[in-house]
C-alpha cells in the first residue's frame, strides 16, 4: 500500500479523497516513482545471479538490490545527484531487467532507474560535472538529432555506406586513424573499437511503399501496422523486408504509416524522458492517422525487442499527460511483437524444408520485460529440416543493451565473450535472435572469438522472421 499523508492531521480513518502521495525530495526537477515502488524490494537477493554485471564483478553495488539502495538513497534526499558512485554504479547497469524475472515481489526496477536517470540528467550540477564538451556532443547528436529524426538517419546510413563500399573505411583501419592519441584526449578513446562494431548499411534502405498499404497474399483476416524502426530500416532493411513479406503470407494486410519515427526507447533508457515522451505522442499521432485512413488495426507489429518493450510501455510513459495518456494506453494495447503475434494465430505452416542447425537467443526486453519466451520456439520448431538446439544461458544479455556496447564497452565485451561459448558449445550454424542490438552484437563476438575460423560451414546471425521467410520461400519452389 503507497504511504499516504492526512491533509488534515487529524486521527482516526483517512479519507482517501483528502490525501496525497509522498513525494521524494530526491526528486526535484521530474515526477519521482510512488513510494510503493521504490520500496518494493524485499533484499532478498534473488536477483543477484541473473545479473551481469554482478556476476561478472561480485559487488553488491552493482547488482540490481545494491543499485537499488542507491536510488532509495538518493530518493530519499540522502545522496548528492552529482555523487560520482551514483553515477558509476547505475551507468553500468544494463536495463536487461533479468531481475524483474526473478523478482518475487514484483520490483519494477526498470521504471525505477529510467526515473532516476531521468531526474540526474535534468539536474544542473550533474551537467555540469559528469561529462566533457566531445560527449555532450556526441549524446545532443545522437539522441537529439540522429534517431529521433529519419531523414537525418537516412542521411548517417547512405554515408556510412559510402564510408563502407568506397574504400575509406579498408584506408581509416589500415592507417589506424581512430587509434590516434587526439581520440583519448577528448574523451573518445574508444572509438576505434566502435567504429569496428558498425554493422554492414543496408541497400537499399527500408521505405515505407506511398500508399503505405502492402495487401495480404493470401486470405485477408487482419489488417495491422509494421513499426519499422530506426535501427531496422538502416542497418537491417533486410529484415523489415522479410518480415512484411511474412506477415502478407499470414492473413495480414499492412499498413506501414510513413510518418513514424524511432520509438524512443534509447531516450527513456538514457535519462531523456522528455524527449522520450515527444516521440511517443508522434507515434501515436502517426498510427491514429493511418487507422483512420485504412480502419481498425487489430495489431500494431514490432520485430526489434527493444522498441516492443518501449512501445508497450506507452501508457506509463504518457500517465501524466492527460491529453495522451488513454490514447497512449490504447496504443501499448495493440503493440505485438512478431512472434507472439504469429503463434497467437493459426498461422500458415505452409514451409518448404530449411536445412539448418539454429540456436535462439533471447533477447532481454523480449523474454524479461515483454515475458516471451515460447513463441519464438513455436516458429522455429514448426519449420521443415530446422533443428533448434538450445543454448545454456539462452536468457543471459548479450552485451548489447541499447548503447550500452558504445557507453560501457569493456562490460560489454566480457558478457559478449561469454555468451560467445555458449553459442560455440551448441555446434549450430546459425544464431537467430529478435532485436537488431543482440544481431550487431552477435556478429561482433563471432569475430571477436575466431568462431568460424576451420569451419566448413560459418556460422550466421539471423533474425527469426528471416528464417520463416526463407522456410515459405523453400515452400513455393
Amino acid at each position: 500500500m503507497s504511504l499516504e499523508i492526512n491533509r488534515t492531521g487529524e486521527r482516526g480513518p483517512i479519507d482517501f479523497n483528502q490525501v496525497e502521495p509522498v513525494k521524494f525530495p530526491g526528486f526535484v526537477m521530474t515526477d519521482g516513482p510512488s513510494y510503493d515502488d521504490m520500496t518494493r524490494c524485499i533484499h532478498c537477493g534473488l536477483c543477484l545471479q541473473n545479473c551481469p554485471t554482478y556476476r561478472e564483478t561480485g559487488m553488491e553495488t552493482e547488482s540490481p538490490r545494491g543499485r537499488l539502495y542507491l536510488m532509495r538513497t538518493f530518493a530519499e534526499g540522502n545522496l548528492a545527484a552529482d555523487n560520482p558512485n551514483l553515477h558509476k554504479h547505475l551507468n553500468l547497469c544494463l536495463q536487461c531487467r533479468a531481475c524483474e524475472t526473478a523478482c518475487p515481489s514484483g520490483v519494477k526496477y526498470g521504471h525505477l532507474i529510467e526515473k532516476t536517470l531521468d531526474e540526474l540528467n535534468h539536474r544542473p550540477e550533474v551537467e555540469e560535472k559528469r561529462r566533457n564538451l566531445a560527449q555532450n556532443v556526441l549524446r545532443w547528436v545522437v539522441f537529439r538529432q540522429l534517431f529521433p529524426k529519419p531523414q537525418n538517419l537516412r542521411l548517417f546510413g547512405l554515408a556510412s555506406r559510402f564510408y563502407q563500399r568506397s574504400g575509406l573505411q579498408t584506408l581509416t583501419r589500415k592507417l589506424g586513424l581512430l587509434r590516434l592519441p587526439i581520440w583519448k584526449k577528448i574523451g573518445l578513446g574508444k572509438i576505434g573499437d566502435l567504429e569496428a562494431m558498425m554493422p554492414p548499411i543496408s541497400k537499399p534502405l527500408f521505405t515505407a511503399p506511398e500508399s503505405e498499404l502492402v495487401p495480404a497474399r493470401t486470405p485477408q483476416r487482419y489488417r495491422v501496422a509494421l513499426f519499422s524502426g530506426c535501427i531496422m530500416s538502416v542497418a537491417l532493411a533486410r529484415v523489415n523486408e522479410a518480415t512484411v513479406r511474412v506477415l502478407t503470407r499470414n492473413y495480414s494486410d499492412v499498413v506501414i504509416p510513413q510518418a513514424q519515427i524511432c520509438c524512443g526507447a534509447l531516450n527513456v533508457h538514457n535519462g531523456d524522458r522528455d524527449y522520450g515522451q515527444e516521440m511517443a505522442r508522434h507515434n501515436i499521432d502517426a498510427f491514429e492517422a493511418a487507422e483512420a485512413r485504412f480502419g481498425e488495426l487489430d495489431a500494431i507489429i514490432i520485430n526489434a525487442a527493444g522498441c516492443g518493450s518501449t512501445l508497450k510501455e506507452y501508457g506509463q510513459l504518457l500517465e501524466n499527460d492527460p491529453a495522451y495518456h488513454e490514447r497512449a494506453a490504447r496504443f501499448a494495447a495493440k503493440v505485438r511483437d512478431i512472434s507472439e503475434f504469429l503463434a497467437g494465430i493459426e498461422f500458415n505452416r505452409d514451409f518448404g524444408r530449411l536445412e539448418k542447425t539454429v540456436t535462439y537467443q533471447d533477447a532481454c526486453h523480449l523474454i524479461h520485460a515483454q515475458r516471451i519466451s515460447k513463441p519464438p520456439r513455436v516458429l522455429l520448431k514448426a519449420i521443415p529440416g530446422l533443428e533448434l538446439i538450445e543454448m545454456r544461458d539462452s536468457d543471459k544479455c548479450c552485451g548489447s543493451a541499447g548503447i550500452y556496447n558504445v557507453t560501457q564497452y569493456d562490460m560489454s565485451m566480457r558478457i559478449l565473450d561469454h555468451k560467445m561459448e555458449r553459442v560455440a558449445e551448441t555446434g549450430a550454424s546459425c544464431v537467430a535472435s529478435g532485436n537488431p542490438g543482440c544481431h550487431i552484437q552477435l556478429q561482433l563476438g563471432i569475430k571477436r572469438s575466431g568462431l568460424n575460423e576451420n569451419r566448413d560451414e560459418p556460422v550466421e546471425v539471423v533474425h527469426l522472421v528471416e528464417l520463416l521467410d526463407q522456410a515459405y520461400r523453400n515452400g513455393e519452389e
